[in-house]
């Protein structure tokens, strides 16, 4: 398949790419390398994880010109699109990078696809968009989203973009709900990060409340592997076809337990400073996977024990742990 991915310099992206290549696939990678973390972390992801680094064509998504441009030359017959802005704590003054990324980029990308007849479109969405009104397990099925950040509402928005879009195109929309995806050259603003860099001494942690709100914690390379089989099923749909699945291991635990696992593999202790609540974290987050089991069969996830472990392993390199501190104190 000719498959065009955005945000290929992510922590997903570039992964992604890796295994696409691998099997087989030609890929165009566009990245626009935003400084919301930092590009020289993203730049050393990209040549460490991606076949063929050059290939990556830096194309902001909002720049329709240049989108256009990249569809035309490579005349994709699949996107995978996971260009956004990500993190649920900018300020409202800060808020407009949703809109430009995730809601007038998404549009872009779309408008991209059906122009150029791209044969199916994959997007990221988010555990963000069921808030803490939907009873846990969080249900693709479920009417009751009531997203608490903007962040949230902007993935909600993509939704609902492509629903209403596939009922009058010839393209398959599949939306993949992450669920905290977390792993080796994973994201500097995400909690596990910055867990794991404390322990090694790198820096100290700030804990929003008192440790008890529950992640579903997803191993990127369960992330990767699910998502192409996912992209397997998709080509085999009818033309205006459109769904989501959830992507999570349906294993909720809290922050003191992260906390705990990481010390003890470390064998270190965190220091960590205790600060309030943060009113746009929902307190739990549990996916279903129920559609998921329906369409590609039971699936077995890594739990976090063996996943941390890998994290750590990679965190332990000179190459890498030199660098953690700069990575965390250079995201926004």
């Amino acid at each position: 398949m000719k498959i065009l991915i955005t945000g290929a310099a992510g922590f997903i992206g570039s992964h992604m790419v890796r295994a696409l290549v691998n099997r087989g696939n030609s890929v165009l990678p566009l990245d626009n390398f935003a400084d919301y973390y930092s590009v020289d972390y993203k730049r050393l992801r990209v040549t460490e994880l991606h076949e063929d680094p050059n290939q990556l064509q830096i194309v902001d998504i909002s720049d329709r010109v240049a989108l256009e441009q990249a569809f035309s030359s490579f005349k994709p017959e699949y996107v995978i699109h996971l260009a956004a802005q990500a993190g649920v704590r900018l300020s409202l003054n800060q808020s407009q990078i949703y809109i430009s990324s995730n809601i007038e980029g998404f549009y872009n990308v779309l408008c991209c696809a059906e122009d150029y007849g791209v044969k199916g479109f994959i997007y990221a969405s988010s555990s963000s968009v069921y808030g803490d009104s939907t009873p846990t397990r969080y249900s693709e099925t479920s009417l009751t989203l009531r997203p608490k950040s903007i962040y949230g509402v902007s993935k909600l928005t993509n939704e609902m973009f492509a629903e209403i879009q596939a009922r009058k195109s010839k393209m398959r929309f599949r939306g993949l709900r992450f669920f905290t995806v977390y792993g080796p050259w994973g994201r500097p603003d995400m909690a596990y990060f910055r867990i794991v860099s404390a322990a090694l001494g790198e820096s100290s942690f700030s804990l929003f409340g008192d440790g008890k709100i529950k992640r579903d914690f997803t191993f990127i390379d369960d992330v990767v592997d699910t998502s192409i089989r996912l992209l397997d099923d998709l080509t085999t749909r009818g033309k205006g076809f459109a769904d989501i699945v959830n992507i999570g291991g349906s294993r909720p635990l809290d922050m003191n337990y992260l906390i705990e696992l990481v010390q003890k593999q470390t064998k270190s202790i965190i220091a960590v400073n205790k600060e309030n609540p943060n009113p746009l974290d929902s307190e739990i987050t549990m996916a279903d996977q129920s559609y998921l089991t329906s369409i590609i069969g039971e699936q077995k996830f890594t739990p976090l024990e063996d996943g941390v472990e890998r994290l750590v392993s990679w965190a332990k390199d000179k190459e890498i742990k030199q660098h953690l501190r700069v990575w965390i104190e250079n995201t926004k």
